[in-house]
Formats: structure tokens, C-alpha cells, sequence
């Protein structure tokens, strides 16, 4: 009895302290027009949809002009009530988790940090909030910061030198990097940033990104944002760094949730047959042919192997070779080696005349 009148009190904590209920809290100081226009404005009604000025507007029959004066003198009147205590409650929690990101954080990260993610009702009022607030400002620029909240704007003049570096050092090396490779690339350069400073601007930044394996790269790579299935298949393959059969290449692909459609193996084999890129070395077995990988069947992989040669060589050497390349069972290179292509002198193995 006692444990569910602790569960009771603990449910009943968090409902009087979620951000809805702080929201309404400061919303109902306002005349009550003020009150409905913003929360259809921030989607704090309903089925918590962010409404348009000009539905809004549609809505009193009134222009999107003064939807927009309505809405800026609601916010002021608000913010003008900062110092109460439930405002700053709120802006306390907020401004730490900024903090924590050395003074700027993505708008979806500082959700997921305050688990909020999938809550509309409390996503939409931290967003009220946030604007109202005089102690966080929200920043988005076109193609460069995400949307971001920051406590302090001094913060972009360092934003702005870690991505400068990061674009320079990605498009000069062409290759991904890991968090310890980037962090200790960029304060090298930069030299007065932390790898916790770095990591934390790389994060806001619109064209550099991680992908679902954390390594860091420019936002258009198909390493960074994979598109189609051959996209796909060649990162899973360059992540695992070995040879993989069709099916588990596809239920990686699945895993790591580089997509939302089900991922079908034979659509997977289909792609894997079409590009150049990858090398059939097994039954149903495929590997990049930057790994030195070639096409071919097996009977052909012997050929090149003994035209390299100006000596026979000995079965035990061609079959290592062989492994090398191919992921086939010793006895069918043994019956490729037999045919009429290669002959047998003394113990070695040669191409026929």
C-alpha cells in the first residue's frame, strides 16, 4: 500500500513539474485571446499541431500582421514575468543542459537529453518557453548551424573557427573520422579548444555530420548519408572491414537502420551484382574490390596467379593464394586446378602451352 502511494506521489511530482504544465502555468497570467493564439501558434492545443499565422489569423478573422503583434506582445508580457520562480525552474534546467555542451546544443539533442523525444505536448511548450526566455537564445542558420539554443551568443565566434577548420581538414583528407581523430586534428590546428569544445560545435553544424558507425565527414558523402541500396551496402562493407555474405549484408543494413523500408537480401544480391565496386569471392559472398579483390571464376583467378609467376608453383602456395582472394572450399580449387587449362611439373602447377 505504501509503495503505490509513493508511486502515486512520484507520478503526480512529474506531471506538476513537466514543461505542458509549466507552460499553461505562465499562459494563464494572459487575457485569454492572447492565451488560445499562441498555443495554436506553439501547438499547445489539440492534437498539438504548430499552427500558421495565416490559419491563425482565418481563425479570428483577423490579418497575419496581427496575429504576429498578438503573439510578440504575449511573449513580452511573459518574458516580463522571468524572475517568478516557476519561469526560472524551468530556465535553470534548460540553461544546464547548454552548459553541458559548452554553451550550445542542437534543439533535438537538448530534447533527447531531457527525454522528451516523442512527447509533442512537451516538446512544443520547452519551445515556448525557450522563446520566452531572455537567458537562451534559439539559433538556425541556413546551411550552417542547426537549430540550436545557446546561452551566451559569444559562443558562435568559436562555432564559427571549429567549422572552418573541420570543412578544411575533412575536404583535404577525404576520409571519415573518429571523435579522438577529429578532436585531436582540430586543437592541433585551432589549439585553444578542448576535445569537449569540439565535438560539442561539431554537433550543431549543418554540413558536418556522424554517421550510424560515429565517424565524422561532410554531410553530402555517401559515407555520412547514404541513399540508395549500393550506398548502403558499401558502407556496411567498408565499416566491417571483411568480406560478407548477401544476407548479412542486408540485415546490417537493417540494424544499424540505415533506412526505413524492410531491407530484402535479394534486392541486396541484385545490387551487389550491378557494381563494380563489389566482387563476388564466395557463394553468395561479396567484397570490395578496392581490397584487391577481382572478378572471375576461380579457374580464372588461378590463371592470374601462375601469369605472375615465371616458375611453377607449388599446389599448397597457389591454394594460400587463392584464399587470399576467394572464399572457396580447397577441393574446388583442386578441381580447377586439374583441368585442361594447368599441368602439372613435378610438384608445381603451371598454365598449359
Amino acid at each position: 500500500m505504501n509503495i503505490d502511494a509513493n508511486s502515486k506521489s512520484k507520478s503526480k511530482e512529474r506531471v506538476e513539474n513537466s514543461f505542458f504544465i509549466m507552460a499553461e502555468k505562465m499562459l494563464s497570467q494572459l487575457p485569454q485571446r492572447g492565451q488560445d493564439i499562441l498555443k495554436k501558434r506553439f501547438g499547445l492545443v489539440d492534437d498539438y499541431t504548430v499552427q500558421t499565422l495565416e490559419k491563425i489569423g482565418s481563425d479570428y478573422n483577423i490579418t497575419r500582421e496581427r496575429v504576429r503583434q498578438i503573439i510578440s506582445d504575449a511573449r513580452k508580457n511573459i518574458s516580463s514575468k522571468s524572475e517568478e520562480a516557476n519561469f526560472q525552474e524551468v530556465e535553470n534546467s534548460l540553461f544546464f543542459a547548454i552548459e553541458k555542451k559548452c554553451g550550445i546544443i542542437k534543439e533535438e539533442d537538448v530534447l533527447e537529453e531531457l527525454s522528451l523525444r516523442g512527447s509533442r505536448q512537451e516538446e512544443n511548450a520547452v519551445r515556448f518557453l525557450v522563446d520566452c526566455s531572455r537567458k537562451i537564445s534559439v539559433i538556425a542558420e541556413k546551411n550552417r548551424i542547426e537549430r540550436s539554443w545557446v546561452a551566451s551568443p559569444e559562443v558562435l565566434t568559436k562555432v564559427s573557427k571549429i567549422s572552418k577548420a573541420a570543412h578544411e581538414l575533412l575536404e583535404k583528407n577525404k576520409k571519415l573520422l573518429s571523435d579522438d581523430e577529429i578532436s585531436q586534428e582540430l586543437v592541433m590546428i585551432l589549439g585553444d579548444f578542448s576535445k569537449k569544445e569540439v565535438l560539442s560545435y561539431l554537433s550543431v553544424l549543418f554540413g558536418i555530420k556522424k554517421n550510424k558507425f560515429g565517424k565524422w565527414g561532410m554531410r553530402h558523402w555517401p559515407e555520412i548519408s547514404p541513399k540508395g541500396s549500393r550506398e548502403k551496402i558499401y558502407l556496411i562493407l567498408k565499416e566491417e572491414k571483411k568480406p560478407l555474405h548477401f544476407t548479412g549484408i542486408a540485415a546490417l543494413i537493417e540494424k544499424h537502420k540505415l533506412g526505413t523500408k524492410k531491407v530484402h537480401p535479394q534486392t541486396i544480391h541484385n545490387e551487389l551484382i550491378k557494381d563494380e565496386r563489389f566482387v563476388l569471392i564466395g557463394r553468395g559472398i561479396y567484397a570490395l574490390s578496392e581490397w584487391g579483390y577481382s572478378g572471375g571464376a576461380v579457374k580464372d583467378v588461378l590463371r592470374t596467379i601462375l601469369e605472375k609467376s615465371e616458375n611453377p608453383l607449388d599446389r599448397e602456395e597457389i591454394i594460400k593464394k587463392v584464399f587470399q582472394v576467394r572464399k572457396v572450399k580447397r577441393t574446388t580449387i583442386m578441381i580447377n586446378l586439374n583441368s585442361k587449362h594447368f599441368e602439372k611439373v613435378g610438384t608445381g602447377y603451371r598454365l598449359k602451352k
